[in-house]
């Protein structure tokens, strides 16, 4: 069981959470980071520190509710660090029996009984503290050898959900405390049904409308004494028990990091002594991660302190004995193996094969360059969460671009003092931009437009002529605020101008040989129409004349046949 999930579209490559958590148990995949169920061990703290709250823990109140709403008999466990919430601990408990739970009882009234047994049990020195489900993952996965060195006893909400399923064999059993490995520790036995945080069952208050502070505040059915309601904390075992029986070195040790360090010594042979109390969390259980506020431990612990004080105690039922003991078995995690050909060739991909170039800047989260080299290699992380390497890719390729564009591009400070010249701009400007660098680009060219973007700070678009250089350039002209510059990018229009213009003379050209086309073409027509209408006059002329001499000869002809 994972008990954290992913809203893995919300990551925004910040690493963070690689970072954080020491084990490394984080899979970033096209960017987005993943929880790695087998290297886990489910403490959640990465869930605190996640910025855009991409990480979150499995909430199961949907579960608690569907028991409410069937009607089905629960009790409730609650862990000794609930006197620690920002609200009023005993309002927690109205509430909850205002919900219809049968029963509230603190799991501190079995801590003497567990702590009792962990003196009696058989161990090896340092006997390991066994309450913290995440530390006894971490052990178990990533220090089996020291698997044989945890007191083989029940946790305290082991030890009293069995109590309990004793005494109420039909009801759910659920745990109530800050700690999300409990949620793997429930699933693991059937001691308790459930394990809900602080910010499951303050929330899931808040779907139903209850204000928890509007109630009056209720003891629990059953409390712990004074001395085992500190079991929560950072030194909650050795508070339980005297001085006289811990004769001997004991170690306390809370944090993570702090864990690894003294497990490492105690596997190294570093470290003797007869206990040892370790908690993942800083701070203990008040430290945990699924606390329904943003506080410090320390914070939560000075009102836990305050209210061990102050709050009352209930008279407790008589114990009946309940079987502690437990096995732990070593599950040793067991990375992927890479060769140091693989390594090299991360290496060597990131442009860090060399010592001297390896950073070890952390910034993706790994502590040395090669350690994130064996990441990548092993599929855990990607080339690209190299910050460096990939802001020298940037500028590689920018400059690439810059080189090569055909455009001219001129860089200036605030102050017109030229920073960069590319070479399309040397060409089109006939100049060495070493020449000019650190000089006013009026020395260069008329900066009359480089000063209307400084005046005006928007984008001029420009056709200029250059007589000094022969050149005329469309440029576009801008500022960039960050690193504040102003940038100018020249196109040499030069041949294209020229082409225009003696298109334009081509075509006058041609119109005015048209034009003259056209003049000759209607005086020839003229003249044409002028011959033909003098021939066709004579024509007409004529032939009326031939019309009129044969009608006369007809005519002669006529009379001569009516006299004869």
């Amino acid at each position: 069981m994972v008990v954290i999930e992913g809203s893995y579209g919300q990551c925004q490559d910040c690493y963070k959470c690689i970072r954080f958590c020491p084990l490394k148990a984080i899979r970033i995949s096209q960017g987005q980071a993943e929880i790695i169920a087998e290297e886990c061990i489910n403490c959640g703290l990465c869930t605190r520190i996640c910025p855009q709250q991409a990480k979150e823990l499995v909430d199961q109140w949907s579960v608690f509710q569907t028991w409410l709403e069937k009607k089905e008999e629960i009790v409730v466990s609650l862990a000794p660090s609930y006197l620690g919430l920002q609200q009023e601990p005993y309002a927690l408990v109205a509430t909850l029996y205002k919900l219809g739970i049968k029963r509230v009882e603190e799991a501190a009234w079995v801590v003497p009984e567990v702590s009792a047994h962990y003196w009696q049990s058989e161990h090896l020195a340092p006997a390991l503290t066994s309450a913290c489900p995440a530390l006894v993952n971490l052990i178990q996965k990533y220090y089996p050898s020291l698997v044989k060195n945890l007191v083989p006893v029940l946790s305290p909400m082991l030890v009293h959900g069995r109590s309990l399923k004793q005494r109420y064999p039909e009801a759910k059993v659920v745990y109530i405390d800050s700690c999300p490995a409990k949620k793997v520790e429930c699933f693991q036995f059937t001691e308790v049904d459930l394990a809900l945080t602080y910010q499951e069952i303050f929330s899931g208050f808040k779907k139903l409308g209850l204000a928890v502070e509007e109630l009056e505040p209720v003891q629990p059915d059953v409390t712990g004494t004074a001395t085992a309601r500190l079991f929560s904390t950072e030194s909650g075992w050795r508070e339980s028990r005297s001085e006289t029986e811990l004769s001997g070195k004991l170690w306390v040790v809370d944090g993570f990091n702090e864990c690894l360090q003294f497990l490492d010594a105690l596997q190294d042979g570093h470290v003797d002594g007869q206990w040892a109390e370790l908690m993942i969390c800083k701070g203990g259980c008040l430290g945990g991660a699924g606390w329904n506020d943003q506080d410090p431990y320390y914070v939560r612990q000075s009102r836990l302190l305050t209210r061990v004080a102050t709050h009352q105690t209930t008279s407790r039922p008589s114990w009946t004995a309940v079987e502690m003991q437990r096995e732990f078995v070593a599950t040793p995690y067991q990375p992927q193996p890479v060769t140091e050909a693989e390594i090299n060739q991360v290496l060597i991909s990131n442009g860090r094969l060399h010592p001297s170039e390896q950073l070890d800047c952390g910034a993706c989260g790994y502590n040395t360059c090669r350690e994130k080299a064996i990441a990548v290699a092993r599929g855990k992380a990607e080339l690209e969460m190299c910050i460096p390497y990939m802001r020298a890719r940037a500028e590689s390729l920018s400059n690439i671009i810059i080189e090569n564009t055909p455009n001219g591009i001129i860089v200036t400070d605030c102050d017109l003092n030229i920073l960069a010249v590319n070479p399309a701009a040397e060409r089109i400007f006939n100049c060495r931009g070493q020449d000019y660098l650190n000089k006013n680009v009026e020395h260069l060219f008329d900066s009359s437009n480089y000063k209307l973007v400084k005046s005006q700070g928007r984008l001029i678009s420009d056709i200029v002529y250059y007589p000094q250089y022969s050149k005329i350039t469309k440029q576009l002209i801008f500022p960039v605020k960050r690193p504040n510059v102003i940038v100018g990018i020249f196109l040499d229009i030069t041949k294209e101008q020229q082409q225009t213009q003696e298109l334009a003379k081509l075509k006058e050209e041609t119109l005015a040989k048209a034009n003259e086309v056209i003049e000759n073409q209607m005086r020839v027509a003229q003249e044409v129409a002028s011959l033909l209408g003098e021939t066709t006059a004579e024509t007409q002329i004529l032939l009326s004349r031939l019309i009129k001499l044969i009608e006369q000869e007809d005519s002669s002809f006529t009379d001569g046949l009516e006299v004869g």
